[in-house]
C-alpha cells in the first residue's frame, strides 16, 4: 500500500514538474518574442526649440514628469529598480547624457523613446514609463526634449540589464511594466498645447505621472518591497478625500500630511517641483474621482 502511494506521489510530482517546465518554456519564448518585437511606427516631426524660455519649461517638465526622479538631476542614471538580489532581474535607470556610458540620440530618437517607448532599434525600452509621458502636448514634448538633450555629458557606465524567471512570469501576466511600448497607442495624435488652469482636465493631464505607483485608478497598490507600507489610495475614497486643497498642497511641498505625520519615505515628493496652480489642479481632479 505504501509503495503504491509513493508511486502515485512520484507520478504526480513528476507530472507537475514537467507541466511547470513546459509552462515556463512557453513563458520564456513568449516574453522573448515581445522583448525582441520590432515596431513599425511613424515618428512624429517636432521642431525642438533652443530658447531660454523653452529650456526653463523643459526643466520644470523634467521635474514634474519624474525624469529627474529616476535619472537624477544630472541625468546620469544609476538608480536601481531591481538589482542582483532581486528575484525580478537587474534594472537600473540609464545614463541619458552624451557622456561615456550614456546615449547619443537624435531628435527623432528622443521622440521615439518618449512618444513610443522604443529604442533606436525600434524595440521596446525596458521599464521606461513612456506610457505615462507619450500623450503630453507637442509644445510640452518639444520643451522637454530641448532641455534633456542639452544636459552636460556625465561619464557613468550603464549596468547590464537582465530579466529573471519571476520577472518573465510577471511580464507574461502583465503584472510588471517591463515593456512600455505595449501600453502605448502608437497611432495617437497629441494635442499641440494644453491650457494651464485649476481644472480637473488639467489635473488629469498632470496626474498621469502618479499612476506608475498609485495604479491607473489611483486606488493604491501593493507595497514596492518587503517591509514597506502599501501604496495609498489617493482618490476621494482615500485619505485625500478628507484633505483640503491647502492641505494637499502643503503635503506635497513639505512631505508632511495634514495630521502632521510624514509621508511614506518611498514617496518621492522632493523630486516633484509642482507649482501651487499645478497642485491645486491635481487635487481638483483626484478629489473628484469616485
Amino acid at each position: 500500500m505504501i509503495n503504491k502511494i509513493l508511486k502515485w506521489t512520484s507520478i504526480i510530482i513528476g507530472s507537475l514538474i514537467i507541466f511547470l517546465l513546459i509552462f515556463y518554456t512557453y513563458v520564456y519564448f513568449n516574453t522573448e518574442s515581445r522583448i525582441n518585437k520590432i515596431y513599425d511606427i511613424q515618428v512624429q516631426n517636432l521642431n525642438i526649440p533652443t530658447d531660454s524660455l523653452s529650456l526653463a519649461k523643459g526643466k520644470h517638465l523634467a521635474e514634474i514628469r519624474a525624469c529627474t526622479g529616476c535619472h537624477g538631476t544630472d541625468f546620469s542614471g544609476g538608480q536601481a529598480f531591481a538589482d542582483d538580489q532581486s528575484p525580478i532581474g537587474i534594472l537600473y535607470s540609464s545614463n541619458i547624457t552624451k557622456g561615456k556610458g550614456g546615449i547619443n540620440y537624435t531628435d527623432a530618437d528622443w521622440i521615439k523613446a518618449l512618444r513610443h517607448g522604443l529604442g533606436k532599434d525600434n524595440r521596446s525600452l525596458w521599464f521606461m514609463p513612456s506610457h505615462e509621458i507619450y500623450q503630453i502636448s507637442n509644445q510640452d514634448m518639444a520643451s522637454l526634449i530641448s532641455y534633456v538633450k542639452t544636459r552636460p555629458p556625465v561619464d557613468k557606465e550603464n549596468h547590464n540589464k537582465s530579466i529573471k524567471p519571476l520577472g518573465r512570469i510577471l511580464t507574461f501576466f502583465n503584472e510588471f511594466p517591463l515593456l512600455p511600448a505595449e501600453k502605448i497607442d502608437h497611432n495617437a495624435v497629441p494635442v499641440d498645447a494644453v491650457t494651464v488652469s485649476v481644472t480637473p482636465e488639467y489635473g488629469k493631464y498632470l496626474a498621469i505621472t502618479c499612476t506608475g505607483c498609485h495604479s491607473e485608478n489611483f486606488k493604491g497598490a501593493e507595497a514596492h518591497g518587503p517591509g514597506e507600507p502599501p501604496i495609498p489610495d489617493i482618490s476621494s475614497t482615500g485619505s485625500l478625500g478628507k484633505w483640503t486643497s491647502d492641505g494637499f498642497v502643503t503635503t506635497l511641498q513639505t512631505g508632511k500630511r495634514p495630521d502632521g505625520k510624514p509621508l511614506n519615505p518611498a514617496m518621492p515628493w522632493k523630486a516633484f517641483n509642482y507649482t501651487h496652480e499645478e497642485l491645486n489642479a491635481i487635487y481638483t481632479y483626484l478629489h473628484g474621482l469616485p
